[in-house]
């Protein structure tokens, strides 16, 4: 997979990298300055030239990620004219006047920063760091859309950045990769909308990185995705040859790793939901560098804000069924939010037609999800009211 990008870089082992970085380390007479343990400069000053003091206008925007319901977000948002306006954006903003296309859009580039979890300036002893560590970054990409009939499959957009310590699992990091499969098993829900997902018994996955497939088996009851790999692998033209290794996620460590910085990695999980993602940096911390709570890690740093395909028939809100083999749709499958779909194929509860739905997203504010169907039920007409 890699060459299809680019030459792979030579891979590296981060346990042998560590020792190596550990040991010219040690060779060195005089510790620098930025490693001692105590400060160069007095307390006061060293308050006042303090990192967390810099700040600009032009920094990018630092916000805390708390999981919620969708919110409407505008995709647009103007500055005050009557303050500083970065020449930035009246560069752009005269191109924009010029030009038919939107500068101002969301790009696969965009996405927000996550502040890292602090102390509250309680330096515990306990979260000094004693010995040499590995700090490792990793960016996933969102698995490409379904590729239908006319469709062309898109370029891998970035999704979320985590920061990895080399004594975690590879389990720990699996545990907070978000994804809309995760932990949900789509059935058709046609005949009763409202009716409970299954609830999933085993969730099977795996990494794999510089030929090695690293299962979860915590639950024995999982199937091996990467037995049916290695099946078609044996007799897939030109990979013969090729020797694949098979390793337990929950028994390995960062630093128990191989990889190529920047060389494209596999996660799969639910079936065939496929996750690209790469080990973008690592870096080497220093005994007594830094406190930090080794709890918290992997901590999520970056997540894109890409916004969610809009309904196929309002245009107004996010979609939350899928609908399948409709005769009463113009598109197959059709992405409708909650309104168009109980307006259009239901009457007085019933359904009209043959079609399959799936509801991808869960109804997590029930006094709106009740308002719409009594909305539903007052138009008598069949006819909604927009948002």
């Amino acid at each position: 997979m890699e060459y299809v990008v680019e030459p792979p870089q030579s891979s590296i082992n981060l346990r042998a990298f560590l020792e190596e970085y550990k040991t010219k380390l040690n060779c060195l007479e005089r510790v620098p300055f930025y490693f001692d343990r105590s400060s160069p400069v007095a307390a006061d000053v060293e308050a006042s030239c303090s990192l967390e003091l810099l700040s600009s206008p032009d920094d990018n925007a630092i916000t805390v990620f708390e999981p919620s319901a969708e919110k409407q977000r505008h995709n647009i948002t103007h500055p005050d004219m009557n303050r500083h306006v970065p020449k930035t954006y009246k560069i752009l903003t005269e191109k924009k006047s010029k030009s038919r296309r939107n500068p101002f859009t969301k790009t696969q580039y965009s996405y927000r920063q996550i502040a890292e979890p602090t102390n509250n300036g309680n330096k515990n002893e306990n979260f000094l760091l004693d010995d040499f560590e590995l700090q490792i970054t990793v960016r996933f990409y969102r698995p490409p859309r379904a590729a239908h009939r006319w469709y062309k499959l898109e370029s891998p957009v970035f999704a979320e950045e985590f920061v990895c310590l080399g004594s975690n699992y590879l389990t720990e990091l699996r545990d907070k990769i978000s994804c809309i499969c995760k932990g949900k098993r789509f059935v058709d829900i046609s005949e009763d909308p409202e009716a409970p997902l299954p609830v999933l018994q085993t969730d099977p996955g795996y990494f794999f990185i510089n030929g090695t497939f690293y299962n979860d088996t915590r639950n024995p009851n999982s199937c091996d995705y990467s037995q049916s790999v290695l099946k078609w692998a044996s007799s897939a033209q030109g990979l013969q040859r090729e020797h694949f290794d098979v390793g337990s996620m929950e028994a390995t460590r960062f630093i128990d790793l191989t990889v190529g910085l920047g060389t494209p990695l596999q996660y799969l999980h639910h079936g065939n939901c496929e996750h690209l993602f790469v080990i973008s940096q690592v870096e080497v911390l220093r005994p007594h560098s830094k406190y930090l709570n080794r709890s918290l890690y992997p901590i999520l740093r970056a997540v894109n804000c890409y916004n969610r395909r809009s309904c196929y028939m309002c245009g107004q809100r996010g979609y939350h069924y899928i609908v399948e083999q409709s005769r009463r749709q113009l598109h197959d499958p059709s992405y409708l939010c909650r309104s168009c779909f109980y307006s259009f194929h239901y009457v007085d509860g019933q359904k009209v037609g043959q079609f399959k739905a799936y509801r991808i997203y869960e109804h997590t504010d029930n006094s709106a999800g009740h308002q719409d169907k009594e909305d539903f039920d007052d138009n008598s007409d069949g006819s909604t009211e927009l948002e």
